[in-house]
């Protein structure tokens, strides 16, 4: 082992520590008030700098929002988990402003380098079987309905030992340092609200991946993430007039045929030449009752495609197919944002990169190196690095291999906490290579 692996090898009871303490208080969305305030007192012992509120978040940019209701009960759980140094958090954070940006800088001349790690659960309800680790070990969620089920407590733990690793030996680095702790990142909410405040503004490297996902052995990793795929979320709301469906059926205006109609003409949407394209509706409902003319319906939907443009194709005829539909018949319609973000590659430069350093991580078996693969889902994450590509900066996402309990939003979902070890390692030599004074390998 070298002097890097020996330091990570060091934080091995405390990474299960961490990563079990976020898994037993899950949030979600907009939501992570506890999250939020426990990792900002956390980055501010470490020396660092913190941007929050309405510093990272522009209000009117985010969707997919909750109620007001589970908002207040969201603070109010917080409020009673939280000690006194931390609470002091809350109410920068406003009605869901969640999420914070923390920055350290060396004072010497070098690159300006951000990491990305999402902080947010999932609306599942965790296992309580006798075969369910966290539930057996006393770290399972301490709410019903909200999971962390997805490996972000995992993602939350590499961000805060990796940031505690530079804040340790900040004499062994050249340049800046940025962490963005990033809320709903599921559904693809949060960057949206958050990249048009500048937090990428002059970054030349950003950095991010995650536990699992295709990379299911232990000791593999997946060095280049590519083909994300880019997505829209929407709700069509449809409002009709009621009638009775056999006295008088030439009153009403059928929202429940309406919906369905729009259904079915989005799936027969043509797909394009120039590459991947979906769309799904997930959830329709409507109608008021046996013999009446449906005055309401509601459906849940999404587009997606492998670029940005593709996704707007696709997008753009279901917001035809919408808008015909209801004309035909005489439905009124709003279309309800709840999501969306980018498509993209990940950089051969910082592919190269993660590459390199995990044929040098003794937490990494070379047989299970992966150098490329191509994704076909969507990540929050490629919003951001979209952005940073354009401004000319480099950005890559990795994909760290895990055992997995159960796949990806299960309730039963948990992964080998050995892997934290292999994302605070990687990112670590990473951040050698770019922005070290000497090379530490």
């Amino acid at each position: 082992m070298d002097d890097i692996s020996k330091k990570v090898l060091e934080l091995k009871d405390e990474s299960i520590k961490c990563r079990r303490f976020f898994h037993s208080h899950p949030e979600t969305g907009w939501f992570t008030f506890f999250t939020t305030a426990v990792i900002a007192d956390k980055m501010s012992r470490l020396g660092y700098n913190l941007k929050m509120g309405r510093d990272i978040i522009v209000p009117e940019e985010r969707t997919g929002l909750g109620s007001d209701e589970n908002c207040k009960q969201a603070i109010q759980r917080a409020k009673s988990l939280l000690n006194k140094e931390q609470i002091k958090y809350l109410d920068i954070m406003e009605d869901g402003l969640t999420g914070l940006v923390a920055d350290i800088d060396t004072g010497r001349d070098g690159k300006f380098i951000a990491f990305r790690f999402d902080i947010d659960g999932v609306d599942v309800t965790e296992s309580k079987d006798s075969d369910h680790r966290p539930f057996v070990d006393g770290f399972s969620s301490d709410i019903n309905g909200i999971t962390h089920a997805c490996g972000h407590d995992g993602h939350i733990t590499i961000g805060l030992l990796l940031a505690k690793l530079i804040s340790e030996n900040l004499n062994d680095f050249n340049g800046k340092f940025r962490f963005i702790f990033q809320t709903a990142e599921e559904g693809t909410r949060g960057a949206v609200g958050m990249e048009p405040t500048g937090i990428l503004d002059g970054v030349d490297y950003l950095f991010g991946g995650h536990i699992g996902f295709q990379a299911k052995d232990m000791g593999g990793i997946i060095c280049g993430t590519n083909k994300f795929l880019a997505t829209s979320k929407f709700d069509i709301v449809l409002k009709g007039r009621s009638a009775h469906a056999a006295g008088s059926p030439q009153d009403g205006a059928n929202a429940l045929l309406a919906a369905a109609q729009i259904a079915l003409n989005m799936h027969g949407i043509t797909r394009h030449s120039d590459g991947v394209t979906r769309v799904n509706v997930g959830i329709l409902r409507a109608g008021e009752g046996r013999n009446v003319i449906a005055p309401n319906a509601y459906l849940a939907c999404e587009t997606r495609g492998e670029t940005t443009e593709l996704n707007e194709f696709m997008k753009a005829k279901s917001f035809d197919i919408i808008k015909g539909v209801c004309l035909a018949y005489g439905v009124d319609y709003e279309i309800v944002h709840t999501g969306g973000t980018s498509g993209g590659d990940s950089d051969d430069e910082v592919t190269y990169l993660y590459e390199e350093c995990a044929k040098e991580s003794p937490f990494v078996q070379n047989e299970k190196i992966v150098q490329k693969l191509d994704f076909g889902a969507c990540e929050d994450f490629a919003h951001f690095m979209q952005s940073v590509q354009k401004s000319g900066g480099k950005s890559g996402y990795l994909m760290i291999g895990t055992t997995l309990a159960a796949g990806h939003h299960n309730y039963k979902f948990d992964f080998d906490e050995d892997s934290l070890l292999v994302g605070i390692d990687v990112f670590l030599r990473a951040i050698y290579k770019t922005n070290g004074i000497y090379n530490k390998g």
